[in-house]
């Protein structure tokens, strides 16, 4: 008689199971915990931006703002390359593109890359980071979990100014009788956090690799340069101005989806800013695992 063995394949896969969740959950208590022992800086530059950003927007006067158009017109053109190149401070949209949008690089930019390209060299001169990886932890993990906390801080920020834009909003409907796009505000809000990402993004990667002083430098200088190269083109010779493609800051430009209403461009450039985010990472996974840190 012939005799059947049964091949249990549970125990198998009941292992890659926990070893799956095991890969999530070391990165995220990682991230949890640096949330947790940052949480009261965090939460009051958030809400200093809601406040910031809800005073802002209440400031709109359609008839003040008119006039200011023929002033800014004035200006030499690589000015008005800072703002897009499209200056209507009339329309709402206008307004925020102009005095909030472009300029969010400098309100939330620099504190996010403070942040970032400081943290792993602070935990390798404060010889911290010899606790972590003494653990049963693999160093992408450290790093998953590192940019983790930075991801969901600036996700954070970006809820923040989503809510002052919209009690701003509707602080305006109550005062002038305009139109409002609500839902353009709202995606030029989604598409700059995946800017703010891109930004993160370059200071993470300069930290793998730089002390503290030379990656916030280093990093801190790339965003100005990386800023002058996307906004300020139109002063460069016009041989080289394709330099601007290689620019995250060309990939955030709400002027036309604010001021001329097209969105049909929106799409790409948030995947070339989420991209440009997840391919830099990597690289600085790579460099950090293959980094001497005796532990």
């Amino acid at each position: 008689m012939k005799k059947f063995r049964y091949k249990d394949t549970h125990d198998r896969s009941t292992t890659i199971n926990f070893s799956i969740l095991g890969n999530v959950k070391k990165p995220a208590r990682i991230a949890w915990t640096e949330l947790v022992n940052a949480k009261k800086g965090i939460i009051l530059y958030a809400v200093l931006m809601f406040l910031f950003i809800m005073w802002f927007m209440t400031i709109f006067d359609p008839d003040l703002f008119s006039g200011f158009e023929s002033i800014y017109s004035d200006f030499p053109e690589v000015i008005l390359e800072m703002i897009g190149g499209q200056l209507v401070l009339a329309e709402f949209g206008g307004f925020a593109n102009t005095y909030i949008f472009s300029f969010a690089w400098m309100y939330f930019g620099i504190y996010l890359i403070l942040r970032a390209s400081q943290d792993i060299p602070k935990e390798i001169e404060n010889k911290t980071i010899d606790i972590v990886l003494s653990k049963p932890i693999k160093r992408w993990h450290f790093i998953a979990g590192k940019y983790l906390h930075h991801i969901i801080v600036a996700l954070i920020i970006t809820i923040a100014v989503a809510f002052g834009a919209l009690v701003g909003m509707i602080s305006i409907k109550a005062n002038f009788d305009l139109e409002i796009n609500v839902a353009e505000i709202f995606t030029g809000i989604l598409w700059m956090f995946f800017f703010l990402l891109a930004i993160v993004s370059t200071g993470f990667f300069f930290s793998t690799f730089l002390n503290t002083k030379l990656s916030l430098a280093v990093s801190f200088g790339g965003m100005i340069l990386f800023y002058i190269i996307g906004t300020m083109v139109g002063m460069f010779p016009e041989a080289i101005q394709d330099i601007k493609y290689m620019s995250f800051f060309y990939y955030f430009n709400p002027a036309d989806l604010l001021i001329n209403h097209d969105s049909s461009f929106v799409g790409f450039y948030i995947f070339v800013l989420f991209a440009y985010s997840i391919v830099l990472t990597i690289i600085a996974t790579i460099i950090f695992n293959k980094r001497d840190i005796p532990v």
